[in-house]
């Protein structure tokens, strides 16, 4: 939001989206937006939309990441330990991705390696 008001700033100072693109780069270093955002800010300003904030956007809305689902995918979870994702997926008619999500940003839990069989030591290092 900062540099989209900068951005504003610099184009009423009449600078190129060059120029301006550079100056963020001495001022924000590798924070600075792109020089394709820029351009299209200043594209927007040259168009007569003077508001910095962004347009809404239309996204759909989750359906698959509801508190009701995440607590079903919970309570999968405490009931059995090892159930795959594809097995959540089709119990609850929702895609797997959204099991994912659900999974990991949810509930915050992370697949934990386990090793089937012990490492062999060769008889020299007994």
């Amino acid at each position: 939001m900062e540099q989209c008001v900068n951005i504003k700033f610099c184009f009423k100072l009449g600078k190129t989206p060059t120029e301006t693109h550079e100056m963020f780069v001495k001022v924000y270093g590798v924070d600075a937006v792109s020089k394709k955002c820029v351009f299209e800010w200043f594209k927007r300003f040259r168009d007569g939309k003077e508001d910095v904030k962004d347009e809404p956007r239309s996204a759909r809305p989750p359906t698959s990441t509801t508190p009701d689902n995440i607590e079903r995918v919970r309570w999968m979870l405490a009931n059995d330990r090892r159930p795959s994702l594809r097995m959540i997926a089709e119990e609850m008619k929702i895609s797997l991705d959204s099991v994912s999500n659900i999974i990991h940003e949810h509930l915050q839990k992370r697949k934990k390696k386990l090793y089937a069989f012990p490492t062999l030591r060769s008889s020299s290092n007994l």
